[in-house]
């Protein structure tokens, strides 16, 4: 065996912001360690390309493929999970003609390890091809496994499907690491470590200011016509979205003091950074951002989006946020004078973890050891020792 640095392959979900910044921060971890991220392997559908923000981010090759997407209703608001099953259902042999392409592509660098980031295509490329690289698995819906984390049982289907679309992202993983707003005991019949959350060092690294703005972003544009609405009560008030509206120009105002932006990172965190409070659609990554930089939360969990309403559930027992049905955010602007930070300090201790235990757990999977049972140390990284 000799010692160099390890070559890491990503497979990254499209869906949705948040896979793909945890892409990028895990990226850093693992190029400040002394490794190297070779690729990454992501789905796209038309509905929603790969950000430009990410696309510059990387600076290293991204290959894409046709992967199943959330159908949402026709205002663009809740998901229709049954619409979006049986999509996948008729498109499944489209999304396996893709394989043998795929597995060429992904052998031809040669990987010591993969890192998939919540990727159905990328589970099961891996679990059918067997390209016999070891998988870790990254997800903070890998804490649908654990007793701790609260589900509604009026969506016991739902949830349940869930965690069956889990096992299919992860089948052939090693390990799965499940990303949480705090720190869990593990779950080893699943082979589930529960992770601080991964935040851009941009984010870690921002100085957060109160200024007088609220930011939101939305998953589903139809959210828009909500804010709007809101927003004519409230005609003093400067307020920025974010929306992931492809076809939308970089920015749109459709009335003084409201203005639409299209998913821009920098722009986003500078928004973010300044804000005198945050609203969005119970996606994990923003409310991890915003939590890091001391913003007060809104959440109102997309319709029939189980998953965003579990975090929302999940927010508000770590003392991070709040949640509501809709974004008439009137009583969300009468908490902000006395918003209770307790929780935030805690938080940020669990979060400057994150370098250290994501190395060793990785280095381990890599070099074939038992990263469910090992102990984390305070540092890590570098060359290991690989056949």
């Amino acid at each position: 065996m000799r010692a160099r640095p390890l070559r890491v392959a990503f497979f990254v979900q499209g869906e949705g912001r948040g896979h793909m910044t945890q892409a990028l921060a895990l990226k850093r971890i693992l190029e400040d360690g002394g490794h190297e991220v070779v690729a990454a392997f992501m789905g796209e559908n038309p509905l929603r390309t790969i950000p430009e923000f990410f696309r510059t981010a990387f600076a290293a090759p991204i290959h894409t493929y046709l992967a199943p997407v959330f159908v949402v209703d026709p205002v663009d608001k809740g998901v229709r999970p049954w619409d979006s099953l049986f999509q996948a259902l008729r498109r499944f042999p489209r999304y396996w003609r893709q394989g043998p392409d795929l597995d060429r592509t992904f052998r031809s660098y040669q990987p010591d390890l993969v890192v998939n980031f919540y990727d159905l295509i990328g589970g099961l490329y891996s679990a059918v091809f067997r390209p016999q690289v070891p998988m870790v698995a990254v997800g903070h819906q890998f804490l649908f496994h654990h007793s701790e984390f609260e589900t509604p049982k009026e969506r016991a289907f739902q949830v349940n499907m869930i965690r069956v679309n889990n096992l299919l992202t992860s089948l052939d993983a090693r390990l799965r690491l499940a990303l949480s707003f705090s720190p869990l005991s593990p779950v080893p019949y699943r082979r589930v470590r529960v992770v601080p959350p991964l935040l851009r060092r941009e984010v870690l690294e921002a100085e957060p200011v109160d200024g007088r703005h609220l930011l939101a972003y939305v998953l589903n544009p139809g959210y828009s016509d909500e804010l709007v609405a809101w927003h004519k009560e409230q005609s003093d008030l400067e307020l920025h979205c974010f929306w992931d509206k492809t076809d939308a120009p970089p920015e749109y105002s459709p009335r003084e003091g409201l203005t639409f932006h299209r998913l821009s990172s920098d722009t986003f965190l500078k928004l973010l950074a300044s804000c005198r409070g945050y609203t969005s659609t119970a996606g994990f990554e923003s409310v991890c951002e915003a939590a890091y930089l001391g913003k007060p939360i809104s959440l109102v969990p997309t319709k029939k989006h189980v998953e965003q309403l579990c975090n929302a559930l999940d927010a508000e027992r770590a003392g991070l946020a709040v949640w509501r049905e809709d974004f008439h955010l009137s009583d969300f602007l009468s908490k902000l004078e006395s918003w209770d930070y307790e929780a935030l300090e805690e938080y940020r201790r669990w979060v400057r973890s994150a370098p250290g235990t994501f190395l060793q757990l990785l280095e381990a999977v890599a070099l074939g050891k038992d990263a469910m049972q090992m102990k984390l140390a305070s540092r890590a990284g570098g060359r290991v020792r690989i056949p």
